[in-house]
């Protein structure tokens, strides 16, 4: 499927800018990322419309987001049938380069909810030291 067919399918109207900002995401952003990661890919397009597009995609389930407690909002591409993330997957992040990857294929374990509790998102964030951080110490 082509970017261009991705944004369709997700029921997007196709813009210049919007098909630039998912080819980038799509191409470059291999892990979680920041806006700010976005807008230093994308020097020509200025912040509100890259963060415009993001809560687009995020809403169209075409992206996830995270929160990792680094203060900024990390962003994922959906790699999962579950657009509607009731079953959502562990996320790692390192304390010291603040980078997040996600782990599509571990699911969040469940937890006991009191019945009139209603469930509408679940994070699971994994912190500590990536091996590339843990390298450079020694």
């Amino acid at each position: 499927m082509t970017f261009e067919e991705e944004l369709s399918a997700a029921e997007i109207r196709v813009t210049a800018v919007r098909l630039l900002v998912w080819r980038t995401i799509r191409e470059r952003m291999h892990d979680a990322f920041s806006l700010s990661d976005l807008e230093d890919a994308l020097v020509t397009v200025d912040k509100s419309t890259i963060f415009r597009a993001l809560t687009l995609f995020a809403d169209a389930h075409l992206l996830h987001l995270i929160d990792d407690g680094s203060g900024s909002q990390k962003y994922c591409v959906c790699h999962c049938d579950d657009h509607e993330h009731h079953h959502g997957h562990v996320h790692l992040t390192c304390t010291v380069c603040h980078k997040t990857w996600c782990l599509d294929q571990v699911e969040i374990p469940t937890v006991p909810i009191p019945q009139d509790f209603e469930v509408t998102e679940t994070e699971y964030v994994v912190k500590g030291v990536c091996a590339k951080c843990r390298h450079s110490w020694r």
